[in-house]
């Protein structure tokens, strides 16, 4: 007798219950079947057969082999839903002696012989119900990306799957395998508290997707996974704004305009180079700036930078009363961040915390990936002036050809 275990490969102390086994081989007439236990065990009569290669058909309760995304569980009545493996097996005395995974089923699951009579067998899950959602009640109309913060998927996973903890849609592995975990018709609770272009309904309005990610570059398998789910998102919903596909860094904690929700997330090497390729996400015009943008401040002084503590009222920009520069460039500024969508607060012409915060989650995204000619420091020089007004002027631009 074999024994089979079967769990879930990305949280090992969970069985999968109830999968069905099917060992089969040219030489059978009829294939070998069992049913996992509540322990996800099962055996499997091989004492009697000939040495010889078999496969061995592993098909959970629930699966599902298509791509993760809007259609994954939708009609689904059970908690967890699994990728179907097929292993090859050789036998030799009615032990099993060597188990691979089938080519093309990599990315369902692994296999590990524990010894002649133990068979390890770890199933990819594809759904993997969080107890944290509750309805929407609003159309959804953005996206909004983060990081987890972490080496590995098991923390975020734990955090999702714990009662009254937080939530995402989607969660991209590094190796770019996906797990759903809120059905997307349902609220999750990963935005927290936020504001995006003056609407504090980020939760109800957007769906989520979390990204194995603790610092450093994102592997190409990984974002090219998530690339792929926001395509098929944005083809299942198409009430999502292409403007409104951002990260958690971009949205504002409350209504008083107190930014950064997270800053560096989804962090300072994700491509939205690759997100706008899509036609998502903020972009910037190709078009012309005018030089005099901002009372004409850069024509003036071209090394310098608008930063905390200027203000029209006073005449002060970069740090010193300078006359020459004329209109209301703080004012300008705080309106050209507003219509972007940042939160900062009442427009007032004064250069404070609220509006450096905004200066620098817009560097945040926009430098990130090495796009960017400085680190991001919430002070505007010329190119950073440059790049608000080209945003600025992208985004009036679609609306006006909506």
């Amino acid at each position: 007798m074999a024994t089979i275990q079967v769990r879930n490969r990305l949280r090992r102390s969970e069985p999968v219950v109830g999968a069905s086994l099917r060992l089969d081989s040219q030489s059978l007439s009829l294939p070998i079947t069992a049913t996992t236990n509540d322990h996800g065990a099962a055996t499997l009569a091989t004492m009697s057969l000939a040495n010889s290669t078999y496969t061995l058909r592993i098909t959970p309760r629930e699966t599902d082999a298509g791509p993760v995304g809007p259609a994954t569980a939708r009609n689904a009545t059970t908690d967890r839903i699994f990728r179907s493996l097929s292993i090859d097996l050789t036998l030799s005395g009615g032990a099993i002696v060597t188990a691979t995974v089938q080519p093309g089923n990599a990315a369902n699951g692994t296999v590990t012989v524990a010894s002649g009579q133990l068979l390890d067998v770890a199933l990819q899950p594809v759904w993997m119900r969080s107890p944290n959602q509750r309805a929407r009640g609003l159309e959804i109309n953005g996206i909004l990306i983060h990081h987890t913060g972490g080496p590995t998927i098991g923390g975020a996973l734990e955090e999702f799957l714990r009662e009254g903890g937080t939530s995402a849609h989607y969660v991209v592995d590094t190796d770019g395998q996906t797990v759903k975990m809120v059905q997307d018709s349902q609220r999750a609770s990963h935005a927290g508290i936020a504001r995006w272009n003056e609407d504090s309904n980020v939760n109800s309005r957007t769906i989520g997707i979390e990204i194995v990610n603790l610092t450093g570059p994102y592997p190409s398998v990984q974002i090219d996974a998530v690339m792929a789910l926001l395509t098929r998102l944005r083809t299942a919903f198409p009430s999502i704004v292409p403007w409104n596909v951002i990260g958690h860094s971009d949205v504002a904690t409350d209504d008083s305009g107190k930014l950064g929700r997270k800053s560096s997330d989804p962090g300072s090497r994700f491509e939205w180079v690759r997100v706008e390729a899509l036609g998502l996400g903020m972009s910037a015009s190709t078009g012309p700036i005018d030089s005099t943008m901002y009372g004409g401040f850069f024509v003036n002084f071209a090394s310098e930078s608008l930063r905390q503590n200027d203000n029209d009222a006073g005449r002060v920009f970069g740090g010193l009363i300078r006359p020459v520069v004329s209109g209301n460039p703080i004012h300008d500024l705080q309106t050209d961040l507003r219509t972007i969508g940042y939160t900062l607060g009442v427009v007032d012409g004064g250069f404070g915390p609220k509006t450096r915060a905004a200066v620098e989650m817009f560097q945040e995204h926009f430098f990130a990936a090495g796009r960017g000619h400085k680190d991001p420091d919430g002070r505007v020089d010329r190119q950073t002036a440059r790049l608000i007004k080209a945003v600025v002027l992208a985004k009036v631009t679609s609306q006006a050809v909506v």
